[in-house]
C-alpha cells in the first residue's frame, strides 16, 4: 500500500502520524473531521478514493464532481487543521479497469516461465506442465498466459516431475481459446493479495502518469512511508510485537479496527484499544484507525475511545515517553491504562488483566445463591476492577465477590449478553454487547484484594425455577507501577 496525502506546501516526509482511515462522501467530510478532532488525528485518509486502479478515476461516491469535489474537500480539511489523503495501490491495475484488457496482457508482471508437457487443444481443461516453482509463489490469481490466451484454473497438483492444473477456464477475460504447441510461450501472471495485477514497461509508465495527473492537479506532496497492510490484533499480541521488534526502521504498526459485536467476535474493548496505543508509544510508530461503519452508530464507547486516543496521541506526538518507558511498553504481556489528571499531567498505570474465570453452574447445587471459589493474585493488593459477562439464556442478580478484605456487591440484574464493567471507583455500569450503558450501579461493600494470592468467592442470585443454568465468565483487573507524564 502507498499512502498519498493532499497538502499544499508540505514537504515529503516519512509518515509517522497516526491517521483515521475511512470511506466517506463529500457530505460526510464534516463528521469525519469531527472524529479526527475527538481522537487527536491530524491526518484523514479516504479508503476508496478511486473507482479503479490503473486509470485512477475518482470514485463518485467519494467525489461526485471529480476534481471540483476533491479540491473543495482538501480546502475544507486544511481549514480544520487536518490533512486529507488517499489510500491507493501504486503501479497497480485491478480487474475492473480498462487497462485490464487483451491489448495490455503481455505487459503485466510475470510470476515465472512455464513449459508445457505437450501440446494442448482449445477445449482441454486439465493442462500438464513440467514441474516448476513458478506456480508455487504466493498469488491470489490462479492465472496463466499461453501465447495470447489467458487461462484461469481452480486447483493444482504435483505428479512426479509434472504440475497439473485442473478445471481450467479457457479464453478468460476476453481472450480466445485456441490450441497451443508444446513450444508455446507460457507464463504465470502475478496477482496481489488485493486482487490486482502489476504493469511492466511502457504500461507501467502509463499507469504512473494516470496517477500523477490526479495528484499533481492539487500540487500533492507524498509521505514516503508504508502505512501498514496488517491488522493490529491484540489476541495475537506476542507474535505481533516480535514482528515489530524485528523491523528496526518500523514507522507504522498497521491498521486497528473498532468494531461492533457479531457472531464471530465481540465488540472492540477499551482494553484492546489501550494495548494497541501502548505499543504505538513503545515503538514511536503510527497506526491507522479504521472504524467499522456499523461502529460509527453502534459502538457505545466510541466517544470514550476517541478521547482516550487523543490523550495517547498527544503524548506520542510530544515525545513524552523515555527510552526506559518505551522498553516497558514493548512487553507484549503487559496492558496499560492512561488517565489525565489536568490539562498537562497524566498518570500511566500498568494494568493487569486476569485470565477468564468461568462459573460452572452445572456442578453447583441448585438454590437461590450460587457461586464458585477461585484464587486471585495482586502484586500490590488494594482495589480491583471487574468484567462480568453473562452468556447462555438465564439472567443473574446481584453478583458479588467475597475476598479476605471483605464483600463487594453490585445490586443489579445482568441478562444474557450483558456485562458489568467496574473500574475501581464507586460506580459500575451494566452494558450491552456493544458497550451501550444500560444502568448505573452504585457498589456496596469493599472491592479490595490482599497482596500476593488469596481466595475469593463469587456469588450471584439465580432463579431456582429456571430450567437452564446461567453461564457467567469473569475477569478482574489490578493496577500498579504508576508513571507521571507531563505535556506542556
Amino acid at each position: 500500500m502507498i499512502l498519498f496525502v493532499f497538502a499544499w506546501g508540505l514537504k515529503a516526509q516519512v509518515m509517522i502520524e497516526p491517521y483515521l482511515l475511512a470511506d466517506f462522501s463529500e457530505e460526510e467530510l464534516g463528521s469525519m473531521l469531527e472524529l479526527c478532532h475527538k481522537g487527536g488525528f491530524e491526518v484523514l485518509i479516504q479508503k476508496t478514493p478511486f473507482s479503479t486502479f490503473g486509470h485512477y478515476n475518482w470514485n463518485e461516491a467519494f467525489a461526485p464532481q471529480g476534481y471540483k469535489s476533491v479540491k473543495q474537500m482538501v480546502a475544507t480539511a486544511f481549514d480544520a487543521d487536518v490533512v486529507l489523503g488517499v489510500w491507493v495501490q501504486e503501479n497497480a491495475i485491478d480487474l475492473e479497469d480498462t487497462y485490464f484488457s487483451p491489448e495490455y496482457f503481455k505487459q503485466y508482471r510475470k510470476g515465472g516461465r512455464l513449459e508445457l508437457y505437450d501440446g494442448i487443444s482449445a477445449d482441454e481443461t486439465t493442462i500438464a506442465m513440467h514441474r516448476t516453482e513458478a506456480l508455487n509463489t504466493s498469488s491470489t490469481l490462479n492465472l496463466i498466459m499461453i501465447d495470447d490466451e489467458l487461462i484461469l484454473y481452480a486447483t493444482m497438483e504435483s505428479a512426479g516431475g509434472l504440475t497439473l492444473i485442473h478445471r481450467c477456464t479457457r479464453g478468460a477475460f476476453g481472450t480466445k481459446a485456441v490450441a497451443h504447441s508444446i513450444n508455446a510461450e507460457a507464463y504465470r501472471i502475478w496477482g496481489s493479495p488485493e486482487n490486482f495485477v502489476e504493469p511492466e514497461g511502457e504500461l507501467r509508465d502509463m499507469v504512473r502518469q494516470s496517477l500523477d495527473e490526479k495528484l499533481q492537479f492539487f500540487q500533492i506532496k507524498i509521505y514516503q512511508g508504508e502505512p501498514g497492510q496488517d491488522w493490529i490484533d491484540e489476541s495475537i499480541r506476542v507474535s505481533q510485537v516480535e514482528r515489530w521488534e524485528q523491523d528496526p526502521a518500523i514507522t507504522s504498526l498497521g491498521l486497528f479496527l473498532i468494531r461492533v459485536s457479531d457472531k464471530r467476535r465481540p465488540a472492540t474493548s477499551m482494553e484492546e484499544l489501550e494495548w494497541m496505543l501502548s505499543k504505538a508509544a513503545a515503538f514511536d510508530a503510527s497506526y491507522g484507525l479504521v472504524i467499522d461503519p456499523k461502529a460509527l452508530k453502534g459502538h457505545g464507547m466510541l466517544n470514550e475511545m476517541l478521547e482516550t486516543m487523543s490523550h495517547w496521541n498527544r503524548l506520542i506526538r510530544a515525545g513524552a515517553f523515555t527510552e526506559q518507558q518505551e522498553q516497558l511498553l514493548r512487553d507484549p504481556y503487559l496492558d496499560w491504562h492512561l488517565e489525565p489528571k489536568d490539562s498537562i499531567h497524566y498518570v500511566l498505570y500498568e494494568q493487569n488483566i486476569s485470565r477468564r474465570f468461568r462459573c460452572n453452574f452445572e456442578e453447583i447445587d441448585p438454590g437461590v445463591l450460587r457461586g464458585e471459589t477461585w484464587t486471585w493474585n495482586a502484586d500490590e493488593g488494594g482495589n480491583f476492577g471487574l468484567r462480568i459477562q453473562v452468556d447462555g439464556e438465564v439472567e443473574i442478580l446481584n453478583p458479588m465477590v467475597n475476598t479476605t478484605r471483605g464483600l463487594v456487591m453490585f445490586p443489579c440484574s445482568l441478562k444474557p449478553g450483558q456485562r458489568l464493567l467496574y473500574d475501581f471507583g464507586e460506580t459500575a455500569y451494566v452494558v450491552d454487547a456493544d458497550y451501550h450503558k444500560l444502568e448505573e450501579v452504585t457498589i456496596e461493600g469493599l472491592a479490595e484484594l490482599d497482596v500476593d494470592s488469596g481466595e475469593v468467592y463469587f456469588l450471584c442470585e439465580v432463579d431456582p425455577t429456571a430450567k437452564k443454568r446461567p453461564e457467567v465468565s469473569l475477569r478482574y483487573l489490578t493496577r500498579s507501577q504508576q508513571m507521571m507524564m507531563v505535556v506542556r
